[in-house]
């Protein structure tokens, strides 16, 4: 019989090959998330462009609380005038409204049977 060396051994076992494969896809997946996080890309702070727009982006949401608040207080002076006006006019409705007046008129037309 031929003697088996230990390199022979270990390439037949199963669990030797399992581990071999785990280990290789591990890598991969980690030499993958190597490259997708792109270390040397320049950060945003060295791109004078992504800075500007950065600033941009704060100068626009400034405007827009400002915007909403203005919007608010319009809104809020709207809903007082028109309470005011629904209470005018309801006022003025209560005091024009004619009196009720309940009248008993005899029938137009009398029918006698035989």
């Amino acid at each position: 019989m031929k003697a088996v060396t230990e390199a022979e051994r270990s390439m037949t076992s199963h669990v030797a090959r399992l581990y071999a494969i785990v280990t290789g896809v591990v890598g991969f997946f980690l030499a993958w998330a190597g490259v997708a996080a792109r270390p040397w890309a320049p950060t945003a702070a060295q791109n004078p462009q992504v800075a500007a727009l950065a600033a941009r982006q704060r100068q626009v949401q400034l405007d827009s609380l400002r915007v909403r608040h203005i919007v608010d207080a319009r809104w809020a002076n709207y809903r007082r005038q028109l309470a005011a006006r629904r209470a005018a006019t309801a006022q003025t409705v209560a005091a024009a409204a004619p009196s009720v007046r309940v009248v008993n008129l005899p029938p137009l037309i009398v029918t006698r049977t035989s």
